[in-house]
């Protein structure tokens, strides 16, 4: 199939510290950086698509008192004014009611922070994600990254589900991910299951204007050089995931994916030298 073309731009919103040596087998002790990376895609008719949120004002908040505030000790955040997702959106004279989708690939702190942002916005998730977040103590959410008290109060009003979509094969760049659900029903933006991190996460497959492939895959990998040296996180960070079986299969069905060393471009959220090699090109 052909995908539509659309207008795409990657954005940092605030990033995190942690060791390498947890995120990745073999990494240095040392703390490095963790971006909290999102997509701004303009539909031609459908208008403006976030790809997650990164972090906000609201996360400081959501974690201002124990035992929420374990999570920015762990993982110290930091996001400057100018860096928030509503400034850099403004920059681009873009508008919080101008949002009409956020897709959500899961509900971990660093990817929902900002949803309460976009009030005209339509939110798209895996169900099984959701179910799993609401079914969840708030130890158990607290234990796998997970802060509902970020989301609107109208959020359940406003969810829908990628699944409910219709199923859509990928094109044969994208294998051995063969196929996914088709968000808005004309083949511009494809959601691909990518279970493991959490139960239901999703990645999202689209072109962009310049005829490329991308792929945004979330927490499915942290790093590009984690996939090609074939470097899963630690122990200590799979605790953290929904199945770390599930986790194994889809990192290395996406290890396959770059190997092959064609046209598809892969986002992992939270990817360091993914952020570089993107932040000075115009989209």
């Amino acid at each position: 199939m052909k995908l539509m073309p659309l207008k795409f731009r990657l954005l940092k919103v605030g990033h995190c510290t942690h060791p390498e040596c947890v995120a990745m087998q073999g990494g240095r002790w040392g703390s490095v950086r963790f971006p909290a990376l999102c997509g701004l895609i303009e539909h031609p008719q459908r208008g403006f698509v976030l790809f997650d949120t990164g972090y906000s004002e609201h996360f400081f908040n959501a974690t201002a008192h124990l035992p929420e505030r374990a999570y920015r000790w762990i993982t110290p955040v930091t996001l400057r004014q100018q860096d928030t997702l509503l400034s850099q959106l403004e920059r681009l004279g873009i508008s919080a009611a101008d949002i009409r989708y956020v897709l959500i690939s899961h509900f971990h702190g660093d990817h929902i922070a900002g949803v309460r942002d976009f009030p005209n916005a339509r939110f798209v998730s895996m169900r099984a994600d959701y179910e799993g977040l609401r079914a969840k103590s708030r130890w158990n959410n607290l234990l796998h990254g997970c802060l509902p008290g970020l989301l609107p109060e109208d959020f359940h009003a406003r969810i829908a589900f990628a699944e409910d979509a219709k199923p859509i094969l990928l094109p044969n760049e994208f294998k051995p991910f063969e196929s996914g659900f088709d968000l808005l029903e004309d083949g511009s933006l494809i959601a691909v299951p990518l279970p493991g991190h959490s139960r239901g996460q999703m990645g999202l497959v689209f072109r962009r204007a310049d005829g490329q492939f991308v792929f945004m895959v979330a927490d499915a990998c942290w790093s590009v050089d984690a996939l090609a040296l074939n470097r899963l996180p630690t122990w200590i960070a799979g605790r953290l995931f929904d199945n770390p079986a599930n986790y194994n299969t889809t990192f290395q069905k996406l290890r396959k994916l770059a190997l092959r060393q064609n046209a598809v471009a892969l986002v992992p959220s939270h990817c360091e030298q993914t952020w570089k090699n993107w932040s000075n090109e115009s989209r």
